[in-house]
């Protein structure tokens, strides 16, 4: 009996082309790692300052964003071709933070720790500047919070309208409101322009 049946019936030629086939595979699954790990190494940190500035409770932002990150790296073979990535993943994750949010407010009231935090009386150094400015963002409407944070993030008018989904118009416009309320909320802190650290009614001290 000279037939041949089952995987014996391959011929040497499709078993090399189902061979090269999956070392193809394998290479450009590992070529996607390697773009990944440093995709999300270096967006992770401007992508969490942009969430922040919406949400204060940095455990719910840091949840969304490793979810958003391992879906990321599921769908990354499509995500890669995309003008802006990183748009991706802050839209994904404020989605997740969206709708977590809403799952707390329907459990209970809102918590003390989702409330704006009282103002600090005084910014004794870069850290604690940089919080009194997150709990001030916090209570800019989100939108306006999310623009004027990835404007400080470096993205360009342009890129935030792209990222967002908005008309760069409404762009300038959410930057513009977010300075007006930015700047009420210093003054109303005890903070001006002109005095930079020191209170209103404060001494001066020498010169």
């Amino acid at each position: 009996m000279t037939g041949v049946e089952g995987t014996a019936a391959l011929t040497p030629e499709l078993v090399d082309s189902e061979v090269a086939r999956r070392a193809e595979a394998a290479r450009l699954k590992a070529e996607h790692d390697r773009e990944f790990a440093t995709f999300a190494e270096g967006s992770y940190h401007t992508v969490e300052g942009i969430l922040r500035a919406a949400c204060w409770n940095r455990e719910v932002v840091q949840d969304a964003l490793n979810e958003a990150y391992l879906h990321g790296r599921v769908q990354w073979p499509k995500i890669r071709a995309y003008a802006e990535p990183i748009g991706w993943v802050i839209i994904t994750a404020r989605n997740k933070i969206r709708k977590e949010m809403q799952r707390r407010q329907r459990e209970a009231a809102v918590a003390p720790e989702d409330l704006p935090p009282a103002p600090h009386t005084d910014i004794a150094d870069v850290w604690e500047a940089q919080e009194m400015l997150r709990s001030w963002l916090h209570r800019l409407p989100s939108r306006q919070a999310e623009v004027f944070q990835m404007s400080r993030k470096g993205f360009s008018n342009q890129d935030i309208a792209r990222i967002l989904g908005l008309a760069e118009n409404s762009v300038r416009s959410y930057k513009l409101a977010a300075r007006k309320r930015l700047q009420e909320l210093a003054e109303e802190a005890g903070y001006t322009a002109s005095e930079g650290r020191r209170r209103r009614g404060g001494s001066r001290g020498p010169r």
